[in-house]
Parts: structure tokens; sequence; C-alpha cells
């Protein structure tokens, strides 16, 4: 406890406590411990390092060491709690594709596995890994849009919407998936809640006709080969 407080304080220093970051990154990236089995620790450490307000690499990653800042990104998204792991987005916006690409499979293993506590927060760094697949056009990425939409489970509206949204930006390169979004489209004029799901009804409509009206589709990168 004294050392998530530690990091509490350091954080609230600001740009004068810098000098600890590669000591706190390497805290982070050693993960949880038989004294402290969930990651309370490591939970505390991500909110000090890249929470979008408060964190010390909120804006600006100049001067961090990469192979420790992924090695500590590893890690954390494997936090069990879905707010902890949220807050390291921030990192994702900071990289090129060259310095993210390799996070890729492990960003791709957080839209899979969702965070087991902190449910109401877990969607965040699943969708926006999402947003990192879709605009380095990694073709992992386009069956995880649909996969991640989990209609029947609360939050529905706003995972439809990013989902959808990620789609779009593979254009024609998703033109497979057509299929897919048509039967997604009855599933959702058939449910329960379609009434307030007219909305994301509409944009899937929306999506299709952007993938069909689409001439020139992306070029697709694989994690099998990234380049």
């Amino acid at each position: 406890w004294l050392r998530i407080k530690a990091a509490d304080a350091l954080a609230s220093i600001g740009d004068a406590a810098m000098p600890a970051v590669p000591e706190l990154l390497a805290l982070l990236a050693t993960g949880p411990s038989d004294a402290d089995p969930r990651g309370m620790q490591q939970r505390y450490l991500c909110f000090a390092l890249f929470d979008r307000r408060d964190g010390l690499l909120k804006r600006s990653l100049e001067g961090v060491d990469r192979e420790a800042l992924f090695a500590a990104v590893r890690a954390g998204l494997r936090n069990e709690d879905g707010r902890a792991r949220g807050v390291i987005g921030s990192v994702y916006q900071q990289l090129t594709y060259e310095e993210i690409e390799p996070l890729l499979p492990a960003i791709r293993q957080a839209v899979i596995d969702p965070a087991p506590s902190g449910i109401m927060f877990a969607d965040g760094i699943r969708l926006s890994g999402l947003e990192v697949l879709a605009r380095h056009r990694i073709e992992e990425g386009m069956t995880l849009c649909l996969d991640t939409m989990e209609i029947d489970r609360w939050g529905k509206a706003n995972r439809i919407k990013k989902s959808l949204e990620a789609l779009q930006l593979y254009g024609a390169a998703a033109k497979p998936l057509l299929p897919c979004l048509e039967e997604l489209e009855k599933q959702l004029r058939a449910h329960p809640e379609a009434k307030s799901l007219r909305t994301e009804i509409d944009l899937v409509r929306k999506t299709m006709d952007a993938i069909r009206s689409d001439t020139t589709p992306p070029s697709l990168r694989s994690l099998d080969s990234p380049r």
C-alpha cells in the first residue's frame, strides 16, 4: 500500500517525477506476486503512468526506453482490472506503426480476453485495440470487430458503434464479412431492445453501403507477417 501511495504521489508531482519512470515501468512489468495475486500494485502503477489526466506519460513518451515501455504495456494489458487496462490506451495514440508493431499481438489478445473485474470499464481497452488494429489495417482485426459487439450484453450500443466505425476503416477489404453484417442487421431488428438500437441498426446499413461502394480496398497486414 505504501508503494501504491508513493506512485500516486509521483504522478501528482508531474514532470519533476519523470526520472522515476524507468523504475515504475520495471515494477509494472513484474506483474502480480504471491503477496499480491490480483496485481493491485500493478493496477495503480498503470494509473500513475498512463492515466489520461494525471499519468506521467499522458502526453509524451519522449525519452522513454521502448523495450521497458513495451514490457510494462504487455504486463498491464493482462491485469485483472478493466479500468487499469483501459488507461493503457493512452499509449496507443502516441506510437507510430513501426513502434507499435511489436505490441500488436498483445493488443489483439486484450481485445479477445476482457478483464475479469472492473467490468464497467472493460470494454474501453478492447475498443481502443480494435481502432488500432483497424487503423493499421491488421487483417485479424476484421472478425474481431464483429466478435466484440456482443449484442446481448450490457453496453452493447457503444460496442456496436465503435466496432462498426473500426470495420469501416477496412473498406472493401471487409467485403467477405457482408453476409455477417446482413445477419447482424436481422438480429438487431429482432432484438428485444430494437427500438433503442435504431441508430446502431442504421449504422450497420451505412457500414455495408460503405464497404460495397469502396473501389480502392487497402492492403492488409497480418500479424503473421505485419510488414
